[in-house]
């Protein structure tokens, strides 16, 4: 079996790419690719979010074995597309408090590759520009309800820093990965169809639809709309208000984009992307892919 695992990350246009495979899933069952995304993997009776929060070892595992062999049956090669794999963009597990970015990945990694049957598994990774990477985890958790103001979210961390090249070092370093196929977000129009002849068997790619964008982020007129009215009840559902938030301000209508950091913490940031993408193209059994 040929395993290859999609790892996301957030805010990487994951959920856009999930969307597209998904509408030619039956297809590529034929072609003889098992295709698996959070459609399949979070829900009875795979559950893998409840599975990797247990760990390796856990009593749920059999289960998952049982209900994935089933699933995948007849099928020589396997995509997994998940970000969650990762680790989700909660502001206590997303960045460790000694600067660590998703500090938990090898492990839940290790054991998705032993619940898929092993690898050798090939990794697809993208990457974004620090400051802007922030702002949309941000946002996506004030569309979860879950936050209202960054400053809380990032805890001190510094906007404009990350620590892309320490999660592609262990992630690229663990055993059972062949390799580490790594692209930057903002390239990824230009670079789709290239990854889909990557991942997919040859001659579908071209069957792949190209959806509209999913998951728009809060606009910056949409922000401040939400926090005035998160501001002044205590009592609003948080979640209801960025859903309102973000249908009455959309970025088709012409509204901006959330512009929450000064341009100085963008500058910075993009130096620092600049730095970690030179060091993580040096590094063993990693392929930077750019157009």
């Amino acid at each position: 079996m040929a395993l290859s695992i999609h790892l996301g990350a957030h805010k990487t246009a994951s959920t856009h790419l999930q969307y597209s495979l998904r509408q030619v899933q039956d297809q590529l069952r034929d072609a003889g690719l098992f295709y698996a995304d959070p459609a399949l993997l979070r829900t009875p009776p795979l559950g893998l979010a409840e599975i990797l929060a247990a760990g390796a070892g856990c009593p749920g595992e059999a289960g998952f074995r049982a209900a994935w062999q089933a699933q995948c049956q007849g099928c020589p090669d396997v995509l997994i597309s998940e970000e969650n794999i990762l680790g989700g963009t909660n502001r206590n597990k997303i960045v460790s408090r000694r600067g660590v970015l998703h500090p938990f990945a090898a492990r839940r990694l290790h054991q998705v590759i032993a619940l898929a049957g092993g690898g050798p598994a090939v990794l697809y990774l993208s990457i974004r520009d620090p400051a802007s990477f922030n702002l949309s985890a941000f946002a996506l958790q004030v569309g979860l309800g879950k936050e209202t103001e960054i400053a809380d979210w990032l805890r001190g961390r510094d906007p404009a820093r990350l620590g892309w090249l320490g999660l592609v070092k262990r992630l690229a370093a663990l055993e059972g990965v062949a390799r580490l196929v790594v692209w930057r977000y903002e390239d990824y129009a230009a670079l789709r169809a290239q990854l889909l002849d990557r991942l997919l068997p040859p001659g579908m790619a071209g069957q792949v639809p190209d959806p509209p964008p999913a998951n728009e982020s809060l606009t910056q007129p949409g922000y401040e709309w939400f926090l005035q009215r998160a501001m002044a009840d205590s009592e609003a559902d948080l979640r209801v208000l960025a859903q309102r938030a973000r249908r009455r301000f959309r970025r088709a209508d012409g509204h901006g984009p959330l512009r929450l950091l000064d341009e100085a913490d963008h500058a910075r940031s993009a130096e620092n992307y600049a730095r970690e993408i030179a060091a993580i193209r040096k590094l063993p059994r990693v392929e930077f892919v750019a157009p």
